[in-house]
């Protein structure tokens, strides 16, 4: 009995106290000490390179203060993992691991409320792998070397965003077309994908200079 009297002096101390803790914080990356004038910084991190499930935080500087505003956000990438943004080439299957900046949001659908810019697919919408115009959007009768992005609109398209991957300038070959889009439920072709709520939630979230940080969490943790 005096062992139980002692249990319950003690949770007695302890319960006031989780009762006023305030949320915990993500652990900070130190990589937001070097994001320039950014406010807004997704990072996506996975457990290794070749993992294909990760999970994302979203953060927001205040002043000269960074706070996670939604952490833990489950995500997949793609089927072959992380790999060094300038080892990739088209068709690998991996999501470039680096710093990238947010261009702009896109759908089959009207624009849901997000401030990045968003541009309306339309039945002729590609995302090209042509050299002439490569990594870029365009409106035409869709090569066999573009993304038809129309044909993912039921889903993946009806809300996604470009991540600013190979575009400064484009290197042909390197890979293209790497969006935040809705989950299938399965890795993707290097995207970062997550569910429909999770991505309205973002896509509202970011601003014009938004940045995404991606890669497995040593690497990031390097950065």
């Amino acid at each position: 009995m005096r062992g139980v009297r002692r249990l319950g002096a003690v949770l007695a101390l302890l319960v006031p106290l989780l009762l006023t803790a305030t949320p915990a914080q993500a652990a900070y990356p130190r990589v937001l000490d070097r994001m320039g004038s950014a406010t807004h910084v997704a990072i996506v991190t996975t457990p290794s390179w070749r993992s294909t499930r990760g999970g994302m935080t979203l953060w927001q500087k205040s002043g000269s203060s960074w706070h996670s505003v939604r952490t833990g956000i489950p995500v997949w990438v793609g089927r072959s993992g992380f790999q060094y943004a300038n080892q990739r080439h088209e068709g690998d299957g991996t999501t470039p691991a680096g710093k990238f900046p947010m261009r702009f949001a896109f759908g089959s659908r009207s624009n849901p409320g997000v401030h990045l810019g968003w541009t309306q697919l339309h039945s002729d919408s590609c995302w090209s792998g042509e050299r002439r115009d490569y990594n870029t959007y365009v409106r035409r009768s869709c090569t066999s070397r573009d993304e038809n992005l129309w044909a993912s609109r039921a889903v993946a398209y009806r809300y996604a965003a470009v991540v600013g991957f190979n575009d400064n300038p484009a290197v042909w070959g390197r890979g293209s077309g790497i969006f935040l889009h809705e989950s299938l439920n399965q890795p993707t072709s290097g995207c970062v994908s997550m569910s429909e709520a999770n991505l309205l939630w973002t896509l509202r979230w970011m601003t014009a200079g938004s940045w995404v940080v991606m890669g497995p969490q040593a690497y990031v943790n390097s950065l």
